[in-house]
Formats: structure tokens, sequence, C-alpha cells
């Protein structure tokens, strides 16, 4: 009995198709799932502390509008995405960064042997389950971190799965059945882990997880 292929879930011609309008879409539509879009944003850039000549990776950089914002703050800036159409307009905005093509899923890039004082993500890890975003996390922090420095990421996230199903609920047809963060549940299985972990709702449907390794220099937050 032949077995059929998977389907892949997020197919980057998908995202390919997305690039010229990606930018319009984020800003122009504040509904599911780009509600807060900008203060979301805007949130990672100032829990990263960012600061002149401070070294960020931005996973999943897309077309670098996170990015951009980091480097307006002096920051270095590393990108990766596994989308090369989306790489290029974040090149077009940013031609002094580094930007790799690259599919997280894959695991780490080769290409960037080193550490960062900050990474960064927004909207990705969404792709990934619980199990494999905790697995992401730890190796993030344990072996791609300088010291002292932290993992800010931002997502579709709500606090626990009773607000998910009444936002779903809300929103009918828009909504999309996908590995959407439950702060509750991540918030545990993350510092079960041995990570230290802040949370911050900051639209119905999307917040942002400030992570380091236990004892690391800075408190609780970045």
């Amino acid at each position: 009995m032949s077995v059929a292929p998977q389907t892949d879930p997020y197919p980057v011609d998908d995202f390919d198709d997305w690039a010229d309008t990606y930018d319009h879409d984020v800003l122009a539509e504040d509904v599911f799932p780009f509600a807060g879009h900008a203060q979301v944003l805007e949130t990672i850039v100032a829990l990263t502390g960012a600061t002149q000549g401070m070294s960020v990776l931005d996973i999943g950089t897309g077309t670098g509008n996170l990015a951009v914002l980091l480097a307006a703050q002096g920051c270095n800036i590393w990108g990766t995405d596994f989308s090369e159409v989306m790489l290029a307009e974040a090149r077009a905005k940013l031609p002094q960064a580094r930007f790799v093509r690259h599919d997280l899923r894959d695991g780490w890039p080769s290409e960037l042997p080193r550490t960062f004082d900050r990474v960064v993500s927004a909207y990705v890890f969404h792709h990934f389950v619980l199990n494999e975003k905790i697995h992401l996390c730890r190796d993030i922090v344990e072996q791609r971190l300088a010291t002292g420095g932290a993992l800010v990421i931002a997502d579709l996230s709500f606090p626990d799965r009773s607000t998910m199903d009444i936002f779903a609920a809300s929103i009918g047809d828009l909504w999309e059945v996908e590995d959407h963060w439950l702060a509750d549940e991540a918030l545990a299985r993350l510092r079960a882990a041995g990570l230290q972990v802040e949370y911050q709702q900051i639209s119905p449907c999307a917040g942002v997880y400030a992570i380091r390794a236990p004892g690391a220099p800075g408190g609780g937050q970045p």
C-alpha cells in the first residue's frame, strides 16, 4: 500500500506570493491575525533594550519590518527567512544587514556559527507544536545567546484555551486553526524546561514572551 506524501502546511510559495503585499496587509488590516501588529513590534524592540552596537538575530524576518526598527536603534542585524522573495524586500530596506535564507524547521542555520546579544522573532513560532516551541527556545537560550542575552518572541498567543475559543468564535470565518500559543501552558512548560520567562498580552490575539537563562544578568525581563 502506498502512502500519500504529507502536504507542507506552510509552503514557501505562499510566502513568496505574499511578499509584494505583506507590508500593506499587516498594517492595513487590524483584524486577526494582524490586530495590534505595530504595537507588537514596538514591544519587542522595547523588551530587547536595543542599544548601539547590539547584535540581534531576527528569525523569520520576512520583509524586514522588525529588523528596520531594531536597526534604527543602532543594532547590528542578522536575519533569516525561508522565502527568498521576502528576503529580497528585507535586503532592499536594510542593505547593511546580513540575511540568510533558511527554514527553521531544518534546524539551526550553519551560516550563523556565532552567538547574539538578542534573538527575536515575530509571528513564526505558531508554525510549531508546543514541544517543538520549547525545544527551540531552550536551544536558542542555551546555545545561541551571548552572556546576558535574551530571546524575545511575539506571536499569535492567548492567555488560555478558553480565551482562545471565545476569540475564535467571535471572528467566525477569519479564524485559522494553527499551533497558537496558550500562555498558561507555555509559561509552565518553559519554566519547567529551566527557562526564565515573562509574558505580556498585547492584543486580543498576540502576545510577547521575553526569555532568559536562569540567573542571567538583567533580572526577569531584558
